[in-house]
């Protein structure tokens, strides 16, 4: 079997053996070769004491000491195909050395998969068309094709449509403007879909608040707006999307308390945060490519650990936040911070409320939520004539208050049937408990409230009247 060279290999061989035929000079072969007289020489010698053989570079056919051996490459193969199959190949190659301890580059590992035509999910369309051809060719000179290349050969005709999101300027200060939203997913790979609302910071990347949920809820933007309102404190300006539920709904007779739009935006409004919506989703950008890789990784993740359920994944997203801001955000040091504190004397579950109004019926009670209950101040209850408009605060720790003009008076159901008859029950020494009014520069004053909602309508007529200019 004769010896195989590379090009240039060849070409010198072929020089040399001119120059001991004869048929050239030590001199031209030189100027051929763009060699020294001296490395001329050396292979001259290398020619009459080897032959052709002598040509060819000392390491070809040798394994290097860094290469992968075949155990350790049918075990990627195997774990990709078996336990990371959905995953990118930059996280796939991640968790090869955090958890199966096999040191391996990214290239290394594109490289493998390519050859048993296994593509990342996040491949570009160009790699996935270069793949399409290859099998193609290979299909036109009728070579027998596995299951597995067929298949990769019919799903590489598909290309999705491709999401643009451009890039922009970040904020300048951490806290500056932070974008929330929530994303309708089949989280746990069961065709459940749940919602995981989040908020992330546009200067850094950090993400400051998640939370799973059935749907898009007013609660779980609560819950998101407490976890950066306690750990990083009051921003600046939220930025999100008016075609989520913090869109007003108009309707015949709009409901207050499922208006999100009103509450949280009271919220905001009490604490001192601009609220803006846009339905450009390049304005948002940034939790659009959130999501992005909160689907990819995120879903992995959760998947590893056999998630199933949304109080499960709230409780992994604890310890997987961190985890994530230290791996893709920017660190705080890099940038100012424009987060207030939030003062010690305001209570969370006091701003995070929902708000409706109702009327003071013929007995002297309000009813809210199919239940009927009387007014009380300091334990003694408040008779207001019927009619009399009211404000209904419901608090995130599911406490009832009610507001007229400038006071807070609590709330106490009035059952159908009494729970103790006084005739015919042994007594019972009822535990006498103090009862807690906010004081009166508390925002949950009616008046506040009112004038919230008169401003509100008064900038969605302008709006209107300008967009029908």
């Amino acid at each position: 079997m004769g010896v195989h060279l590379k090009m240039f290999e060849e070409q010198k061989y072929k020089t040399i053996k001119k120059i001991n035929n004869g048929q050239i000079s030590k001199a031209r072969a030189g100027v051929e070769l763009a060699l020294s007289r001296r490395q001329i020489n050396r292979l001259i010698r290398v020619y009459q004491t080897e032959g052709k053989s002598g040509f060819r570079h000392g390491n070809q056919n040798r394994k290097p000491s860094t290469g992968l051996t075949p155990e350790t490459k049918k075990k990627i193969i195997t774990l990709y195909n078996k336990k990371y199959e959905a995953f990118n190949l930059t996280h796939f190659t991640e968790k090869l050395v955090e958890v199966e301890n096999i040191q391996v580059s990214y290239t290394t590992v594109r490289n493998l998969l390519y050859e048993k035509n296994l593509l990342s999910p996040r491949a570009f369309r160009q790699t996935k068309r270069k793949k399409h051809k290859e099998l193609q060719e290979k299909e036109q000179h009728k070579q027998v094709l596995t299951k597995k290349k067929c298949q990769v050969l019919n799903e590489l005709d598909y290309v999705d449509t491709l999401k643009a999101h451009p890039s922009r300027s970040r904020k300048k200060y951490f806290g500056e403007q932070l974008q929330m939203d929530a994303s309708s997913h089949d989280w746990f790979k069961n065709g459940s879909y749940a919602h995981l609302h989040a908020a992330i910071d546009d200067a850094t990347g950090i993400i400051v608040g998640a939370r799973f949920d059935k749907e898009e809820t007013l609660d779980a933007y609560y819950e998101v707006t407490e976890q950066f309102l306690t750990n990083y404190g009051i921003p600046y300006e939220i930025l999100t999307d008016n075609r989520t539920v913090f869109i007003y709904k108009q309707e015949k007779h709009p409901s207050e308390e499922k208006d999100t739009f009103t509450q949280f935006g009271y919220a905001c409004h009490t604490l001192g945060i601009n609220l803006r919506t846009t339905s450009i989703p390049q304005a948002k950008g940034k939790i659009e490519r959130l999501w992005n890789t909160l689907q990819d990784r995120l879903l992995q993740e959760m998947a590893l650990c056999s998630i199933q359920s949304i109080d499960e994944a709230n409780l992994f997203l604890k310890h997987y936040i961190p985890t994530y801001n230290a791996k893709f955000a920017l660190q705080l040091k890099d940038s100012k911070s424009a987060f207030e504190k939030l003062p010690k004397t305001v209570i969370l579950d006091h701003i995070l409320a929902r708000f409706s109004q109702r009327i003071i019926q013929k007995g002297h009670g309000v009813k809210y939520q199919n239940k009927l209950y009387r007014l009380h101040d300091q334990n003694q209850q408040v008779l207001l004539t019927p009619k009399t408009s009211v404000m209904i605060i419901h608090t995130k720790g599911n406490e009832l208050y009610a507001s007229v003009d400038n006071s807070v008076f609590s709330l106490q159901e009035i059952l159908l049937h009494e729970e103790v008859s006084k005739e015919l029950d042994e007594p019972v020494r009822a535990r006498k408990t103090q009862l807690v009014i906010p004081a009166l520069s508390h925002p949950w004053k009616k008046p506040s409230y009112d004038r919230y909602l008169r401003n509100k309508k008064q900038k969605e007529a302008i709006k209107k009247g300008a967009l029908l200019k």
